[in-house]
């Protein structure tokens, strides 16, 4: 069933990719037409979608050439960069994921779901309390429409260091949205993604 939804919404991002392109008549030459393509912003940001959909199918290589479609069309989206960050993670390359959380963040200093991502690579690192303060940083922007993220992988992050407490204070504000805290035996950040 998770398949058949994962292929819908492939499809339904295609479709929205084709219908992005138009054909437009100039109706001062009626025989003559031009196509006119989607702004590079919007193409970018569904290629970027589309990597994140491989990565959580488990689909590295095909992420990784979405997300080099998306920088090719538009060398300065900083989510494609984060989603490299968070495939190089998944992949075992610490130095290149860090490089790319390093150009996302240099791109968007101030996107909470960038901060969110490098914190969750930097307590995957044990970095411990950089990934605290980035994924704090994330919290701290009023504008985050997705703060449970960051405060589930902050909880986590608080408990893989040893900091009970502090899971502890993370868990309740995580209460406060109406949402459980991360079972121990499930994966550490299944709820990562931008």
């Amino acid at each position: 069933m998770r398949g058949l939804v994962c292929r819908w919404f492939v499809g339904a991002v295609l479709s929205a990719v084709l219908a992005a392109c138009a054909t437009t008549s100039n109706p001062a030459l009626p025989s003559e037409s031009k196509a006119v393509a989607s702004d590079p912003l919007s193409r970018a940001r569904v290629h970027t979608e589309l990597a994140a959909l491989y990565y959580q199918q488990g689909s590295m290589k095909t992420a990784l050439d979405e997300l080099a479609t998306a920088r090719k069309i538009d060398a300065q989206y900083a989510p494609a960069y984060s989603m490299l960050g968070l495939v190089y993670m998944q992949l075992g390359e610490p130095t290149q994921a860090e490089s790319n959380f390093q150009s996302a963040i240099a791109l968007a200093p101030n996107d909470p779901d960038i901060r969110n991502n490098y914190g969750l690579f930097l307590c995957e690192t044990r970095q411990y309390q950089k990934g605290l303060d980035q994924l704090n940083l994330a919290l701290s922007n009023p504008l985050y429409n997705t703060p449970v993220r960051a405060l589930l992988n902050a909880e986590r992050c608080a408990q893989s260091m040893g900091d009970s407490a502090l899971a502890n204070t993370y868990r309740q504000r995580v209460a406060r949205y109406g949402v459980g805290s991360i079972p121990a035996n499930t994966d550490a950040y299944s709820s990562k993604l931008q």
